[in-house]
């Protein structure tokens, strides 16, 4: 909880509004932009996912991805075969499959959104400290905010 001047809620709308409304742009931006690469938006995911958490299981990875186990080998597979993942049985247990990214898998993902970084460095450069400073801070908090805000499981 802050300590700072209590908003009304004609003030939190507009903030609500002007979120949103940015929120949307930048999705309607990277939707545009991953809908033109030659990897489907499923398969990118499914490489951000693994690049993030590293070689997980299939059953890990659809629950992550919030779709059915069949639905994950099925893209998984046309992946492997695209060699954008690597794919093995436990030796132990043969019905678990553990998943990771290849190196091909990387340059796809950094191909498709690697722009990001860059154009982050021109935008948050034009910042002066104090404003970069404050930046960072904020996004700090709305992170803290957002853990705050998820219903307990």
């Amino acid at each position: 909880m802050t300590t700072g001047t209590a908003l009304t809620a004609t003030q939190l709308a507009a903030a609500v509004d002007a979120v949103q409304a940015w929120i949307d742009r930048r999705q309607r931006a990277m939707l545009a932009h991953l809908h033109s690469c030659i990897h489907s938006p499923a398969q990118l995911h499914v490489l951000g996912v693994l690049r993030e958490v590293g070689p997980i299981t299939v059953s890990t990875l659809a629950a992550r991805l919030a779709i059915s186990p069949p639905s994950t080998s099925a893209i998984v597979d046309r992946m492997v075969d695209a060699g954008l993942v690597g794919r093995a049985r436990s030796e132990e247990d043969r019905r678990i499959v553990t998943v990771w990214v290849t190196p091909e898998g990387k340059a796809a993902l950094e191909e498709a959104i690697g722009g990001r970084r860059g154009m982050l460095q021109r935008v948050l450069g034009q910042l002066d400290a104090t404003e970069l400073a404050d930046t960072v801070r904020v996004l700090q908090r709305l992170e803290r905010a957002l853990a705050e805000a998820r219903p307990a499981t």
